[in-house]
């Protein structure tokens, strides 16, 4: 729970409610002999209002420890009853430290009157409702400003998201190396071209269908990741190697469309490859459940990184509200590790 403190809003409604209830508080204790001389009105006043803001920070801890205690917005109607009953207590409990304080010092010879007390209690308990009732009003915009900013900013995020997919997409390079690629094959081995192209239509037909979805079936995206690795298993043969090992019973979790795309094009891009040290990429899933895409390390030189990829699928992740992504990096391997997302639906194959 956060420190309890007055805040702009706090002070704004202490200015509203605090002063009439010094005045009649007082004028419950006092009568008409309150406003009779500039001593007894001060003092009085200076006083009552001194107790007023101690029972006021009481009432923001009250308030700070229902809102944690009972965040959610099913549980609105218990958290503002409690909270008006603790706030209705706290009230009455200071008038009443304040009558039974000034009749044991004799201020300004006054002496007990129970029921100008239970008159002030009430008075006083009805302002602590508004009170209450302001507290929760207050609560409740700030939260659906949060909830309002944070929509907007998401949607800004989604939509820069959505057009880093798409650049991804039509990468020039990726479609000219294809087309290269399947050009040599078609004098080479028609056969292979014919396999070629099968698989890169696959490609760009995923691609295109999938730019939209928010979350893919694991095994739908292992499926693709297979065609798109034949088109690159093609061009760098046994430069790259690709190994997945993934648990039967997680096949039916989701990821985020392309998740799988954007790790092994990120690990082609950013290493070297080479028939003796060729790039090895292995796609696994662990417990948690979360899936795990790692390769060997072996940085180009003269390669920056703006991390687009690594960023898109951050975004993507909050977006869905789900747990972030790890980067795992040591001096032989990069990893990241995503969790895999349950949705809850009979799958069959």
């Amino acid at each position: 729970m956060k420190r309890a403190y007055y805040t702009k809003k706090n002070w704004v409604i202490i200015g509203l409610l605090l002063p009439p209830v010094i005045l009649l508080v007082n004028y419950c204790i006092f009568g008409k002999s309150y406003f009779s001389g500039s001593a007894v009105f001060w003092w009085s006043s200076l006083l009552t209002a001194g107790f007023g803001m101690i029972s006021w920070y009481l009432q923001l801890l009250i308030s700070l420890l229902m809102n944690a205690r009972y965040p959610g917005n099913n549980q609105t109607l218990r958290r503002v009853v409690t909270s008006m009953v603790l706030h209705v207590l706290v009230t009455i409990i200071t008038v009443a430290l304040v009558f039974v304080l000034y009749d044991r010092l004799n201020f300004f010879h006054y002496q007990l009157d129970p029921w100008r007390m239970l008159m002030a209690c009430i008075i006083s308990a009805g302002f602590a409702i508004l009170a209450a009732s302001f507290h929760e009003a207050v609560a409740f915009y700030e939260k659906w400003k949060k909830v309002t900013d944070e929509a907007e900013h998401l949607k800004k995020v989604n939509l820069q998201t959505q057009l880093e997919s798409l650049k991804a997409q039509v990468n020039p390079h990726f479609l000219f190396n294809s087309l290269n690629s399947l050009s040599s094959l078609i004098s080479e081995d028609p056969t292979k071209a014919e396999k070629f192209l099968d698989e890169m239509c696959k490609v760009y037909r995923y691609l295109l269908r999938n730019n939209e979805d928010d979350l893919a079936p694991l095994w739908v995206e292992m499926q693709f990741i297979n065609s798109y690795y034949h088109l690159l298993k093609t061009r760098y043969g046994d430069s790259l190697f690709l190994e997945m090992n993934i648990a039967d019973e997680l096949v039916w979790y989701r990821i985020p469309s392309l998740t799988l795309q954007m790790l092994v094009e990120n690990a082609v891009k950013h290493n070297m490859m080479l028939k003796d040290r060729p790039l090895q990429i292995v796609i696994t899933t662990v417990a948690g459940p979360r899936l795990i895409v790692s390769n060997n390390l072996q940085r180009k030189k003269r390669i920056s990184s703006n991390k687009v990829g690594l960023n898109n699928i951050v975004n993507k992740y909050k977006l869905l509200k789900q747990d972030d992504i790890i980067v795992q990096e040591d001096e032989k391997t990069f990893a990241v590790v995503v969790p895999l997302i349950k949705v809850e639906e009979e799958a069959t194959v």
